[in-house]
């Protein structure tokens, strides 16, 4: 089993900051929510949890959220980069800090069957547990897998480095350029 950070490593973007602005483009009364999320992000000295939680609170306004998901991944699944669609395999899994509800949806539609992400509330945008981030990720790993090691991790940051301790290989992946690292 290969494992494979998402965005900015399989995913050419940040899927949770580009779903934000496509639903702005769609549900363009939420630009009033601009303001407050500006403060937060420019003002937050908090966790990363906190900020995406306060980032997220357009959710709570949104409607159809539903449908806008499977919108957004009909216009973006081509942002899935070409290496990784070439090497795909059946028993892959992804592990993100992006929430659940979009990773799950970008999944499906790549067949890939095993997946860990943020538990973010797709109703409220609060985060229920830990933003899956760095350590967070090896140990949400581990609750699933115990002591299965990957074959190869790809991620795209340092604190993706934190999945050596659950794999043999660890790929570091900038744009389409892919190294080893361990």
């Amino acid at each position: 089993m290969n494992g494979y950070d998402f965005d900015k490593t399989i995913y050419n973007g940040d899927c949770f900051i580009d779903f934000y602005f496509y639903v702005l483009w769609h549900r363009f009364y939420l630009i009033i929510l601009l303001p407050f999320q500006l403060v937060f992000i420019l003002f937050t000295f908090y966790s990363m949890k906190w900020l995406k939680q306060m980032f997220a609170c357009y959710l709570i306004f949104t409607y159809d959220k539903d449908i806008l998901i499977k919108n957004f991944w009909t216009e973006n699944i081509g942002k899935i980069k070409d290496w990784y669609i070439d090497q795909k395999q059946e028993d892959d899994i992804i592990i993100s800090a992006s929430p659940t509800f979009l990773i799950e949806e970008a999944c499906r539609r790549l067949g890939i069957k095993y997946y860990i992400a943020t538990n973010m509330s797709l109703k409220t945008g609060i985060i229920h547990g830990k933003n899956c981030r760095g350590k967070e990720k090896v140990r949400a790993y581990r609750k699933i897998y115990k002591d299965e090691l990957l074959k190869s991790y790809y991620g795209d940051s340092k604190s993706d480095f934190a999945m050596q301790d659950v794999s043999e290989k660890i790929y570091l992946v900038k744009k389409n350029k892919i190294s080893l690292v361990q």
